[in-house]
């Protein structure tokens, strides 16, 4: 079962500048609410969330954009909304642009586009990042015994993000696989491996849930019922991993832009 087959998409703003507090995710230092922005032009997927502006970004502060499928977007959350995003973008003290299709891939389409004719749409990728963060892998398993097709197309991906956003700080998060009694798939290693080699070749940040660990020892509340995709207390988990493996990305990147310092990028400037 792809993940996220099925489901709608999310593209929202997070904004921290408001305090709050959430039951079963960690805590942060702001709240988020997520602002939704106008559908893209030319997408037929019913249901898309209704239109809104972009939040007003804090001087100098970081521009991200997460970019993904429904592990990006909160499928299994209750109800939906993008909660590993949130918990990061919180903890990071970042602006945060969610642009996240369920069932989709590098190689895959769900009721979207594959990655590389998603970003070519009107309204993606639109802002000035200093972060762009590309998810993704999980649903190019069934697309493993095509390794070449795979390298090929998630090169095209971080080809597009750095032609348009030559300022940004571009980082790769591979595949997920959920912990027991979650279904497993070892075709999302083959994948996960694929998209780690693209990033050593191009010097890129890589971090991945599935060889990382993330759901390592998790009990079932972990899962939806789906027994693929988080529910509300695993994408908090997954949040808090996100934000830590952020913060030593861009530090040992040391990745300069005109709107942020390393330090900001970082989560630790005042």
């Amino acid at each position: 079962m792809p993940i996220g087959a099925g489901v709608r998409a999310w593209r929202s703003v997070l904004r921290t500048d408001e305090k709050t507090s959430g039951a079963g995710l960690p805590a942060s230092r702001g709240r988020l609410r997520a602002v939704m922005l106008a559908p893209l032009v030319g997408l037929a997927l019913m249901g898309l969330p209704a239109a809104a502006g972009p939040s007003v970004a804090h001087s100098g502060g970081v521009q991200a954009y997460f970019f993904g499928d429904s592990l990006m977007n909160g499928t299994g959350a209750s109800p939906r909304r993008p909660v590993m995003a949130r918990v990061a973008a919180a903890r990071l003290g970042w602006q945060v642009q969610v642009d996240a299709w369920g069932g989709t891939g590098y190689t895959t389409t769900g009721r979207s586009p594959g990655y590389l004719d998603r970003l070519r749409l009107p309204g993606a990728l639109a802002g000035t990042y200093d972060v762009v963060l590309l998810e993704g892998g999980t649903n190019d398993a069934r697309n493993a015994g095509d390794p070449e097709a795979v390298t090929e197309a998630v090169h095209a991906v971080v080809d597009e993000v750095q032609r348009r956003q030559p300022q940004a700080l571009v980082v790769l998060m591979g595949a997920y696989d959920p912990p027991p009694p979650g279904l497993i798939d070892p075709r999302r290693a083959v994948i996960d491996s694929l998209v780690a080699e693209v990033a050593a070749e191009r010097g890129l940040p890589f971090f991945s849930p599935l060889s990382g660990g993330w759901t390592s020892g998790q009990a079932p509340s972990f899962l939806t019922a789906d027994r693929l995709h988080p529910s509300t207390r695993g994408y908090g988990v997954m949040g808090a991993r996100l934000a830590q493996e952020l913060t030593l990305a861009v530090e040992r990147s040391g990745h300069k832009t005109q709107t942020a310092t390393p330090a900001q990028l970082a989560g630790s400037a005042p």
